[in-house]
């Protein structure tokens, strides 16, 4: 009977093994991206675990719900150099992330429900455009850097710089591609025009992003800066651990380029696809408040 018992044992252990392992496998693919940055205590919730503090190393997971406090703020880096900053008394869902290193293509999609954000695109969004829904309206954000606040009945995005930002609500659509300028939805309602921001707007919300006492050289500053994504701006990030991350491998977008074809330097105009071209690469310091590229003219 000792023989029998200890060889059902053996046998349940060779069984439990490729279970394991298609566990391991079943979690690496659900690795998105890692927290580059934090202040304070920020928490994020994956879709089949507890409820963990992040702290810097700490990967995120697809289907994500990260939350900040009063006092925290956490920056989080992507598998294709996307980086998403988010302030205090924040909530997003990191809803989707699908990346093809081999290709250079992906989706990924967001829902913040409320805080203020700061997003670069990296290298999906040069060819598929970052979509972030909010309670008010569905944004996207293609091949640039877009700053976001979000509230329960109300959400308000600015065009940093890049290609272009769209904001779409009860059907209506207004884009943006003009560095600098701004757009608002209400809840029910559709977007208002693209205007420059008002006085002081913008100082606010970078103010919800910067690290306690705004100090550029703070630790998780200097966390982030050694990720290496500052200097690099949206084009580099971590090389991903196989060639596709988080999902099936994304369908091309109909070119090389995307839809609409590569980013046109064309003179400032509102929806018409162009942008000021004495913009450069903006030095950002996800968490101290750095600078982001002025407003075209």
């Amino acid at each position: 009977m000792q023989i029998k018992r200890g060889a059902l044992l053996v046998g349940a252990t060779i069984l439990a093994l490729p279970l394991v392992a298609g566990a391991s496998r079943s979690a690496i693919a659900q690795r998105i991206g890692i927290t580059s940055a934090v202040t304070g205590d920020p928490t994020g919730k994956p879709p089949d675990e507890i409820e963990r503090i992040l702290h810097v190393g700490i990967d995120v997971q697809a289907g994500e719900v990260v939350t900040t406090g009063d006092a925290d703020r956490a920056h989080l880096l992507f598998l294709d150099g996307t980086a998403l900053t988010i302030s205090n008394q924040a909530q997003v869902t990191l809803d989707r992330f699908v990346y093809d290193a081999d290709q250079k293509l992906g989706e990924l999609a967001l829902t913040a429900t409320k805080g203020v954000f700061r997003l670069v695109g990296g290298r999906i969004s040069k060819k598929t455009p970052v979509v972030v829904v909010t309670p008010s309206a569905t944004l996207t954000i293609r091949g640039g850097i877009a700053m976001f606040s979000v509230e329960p009945t109300k959400t308000t995005a600015t065009f940093m710089f890049g290609y272009e930002m769209t904001m779409t609500g009860q059907g209506r659509t207004q884009s943006v591609t003009v560095p600098g300028f701004q757009v608002s939805t209400l809840l029910g309602q559709a977007p208002g025009p693209a205007m420059r921001p008002p006085s002081g707007s913008l100082a606010n919300n970078m103010s919800r992003l910067e690290a306690a006492g705004g100090r550029p050289d703070a630790g998780p500053d200097r966390a982030a800066k050694a990720t290496g994504f500052s200097d690099a701006n949206s084009g580099k990030g971590p090389n991903a651990s196989g060639p596709i991350q988080g999902g099936p491998a994304p369908r091309g977008p109909g070119g090389a380029t995307g839809p609409g074809g590569p980013p046109r330097m064309g003179g400032p105009r509102i929806g018409g696809g162009g942008f000021d071209p004495g913009l450069g690469p903006a030095q950002l310091n996800p968490l101290g408040g750095g600078s982001a590229p002025h407003p075209g003219p």
